[in-house]
């Protein structure tokens, strides 16, 4: 792996946080984003095929992605009507049988709820415990991963402020050895012209 150089010291640089110089800075990146080109190799990629493998899923998908709404619920079956006086011999079969459908549903619903009854807060109980024990874990995860963060960002900015301190000196020494050049320079042109 090639190693990188980031030459951003964002805990020292503090000329961004003027408006002018931000702004041009903001130029220059907008320029230079402009003579960007994308990179071939990111539209060779095929698309990927949503629910390839699951019809009712993909169709699902669809209909929500074309915000189709959904259908709503028949519950025509549920309803217990009795039917007209002139009914036929048949249409009151028919009710009987889906008041017999329905009664026995209901049944089963209630047998239902008395297991659940019994039953059921033991598995609450366990899978609350388990849901308690899942976000312990991940709170403790969490927790490591903002400690690291804040480990890199503190490391981060003590070396900048390190570098700080000989880019500071290294800015001091430059700038003398520039007054220096001048004051040279213009002892050279005084003595020359003395010479003249």
């Amino acid at each position: 792996m090639e190693s990188i150089s980031v030459d951003a010291l964002p805990y020292i640089d503090k000329e961004y946080d003027d408006p002018s110089m931000k702004s041009i800075v903001d130029k220059l990146i907008e320029d230079e984003m402009k003579n960007n080109t994308i990179n071939p190799a990111l539209n060779t990629h095929p698309k990927a095929s949503v629910f390839k493998s699951n019809k009712l899923l993909r169709g699902e998908y669809e209909r929500v992605k074309n915000k189709i709404k959904m259908e709503s619920f028949d519950t025509t079956r549920y309803k217990l009507e009795q039917p007209s006086s002139k009914a036929s011999v048949q249409e009151w079969t028919e009710a009987v049988n889906n008041a017999q459908a329905q009664l026995e549903h209901q049944l089963i619903r209630i047998e239902n709820l008395e297991l659940l009854d019994t039953y059921g807060s033991n598995s609450w109980i366990l899978y609350n415990s388990y849901l308690e024990k899942l976000l312990d874990a991940r709170s403790e995860i969490l927790k490591q991963t903002k400690q690291q963060i804040t480990d890199v960002n503190k490391a981060r900015k003590y070396e900048q402020v390190e570098a700080s301190v000989k880019l500071a000196s290294l800015e001091n020494l430059y700038a003398e050895r520039i007054y220096n050049i001048a004051q040279l320079r213009y002892a050279i042109s005084y003595l020359e012209s003395l010479h003249k």
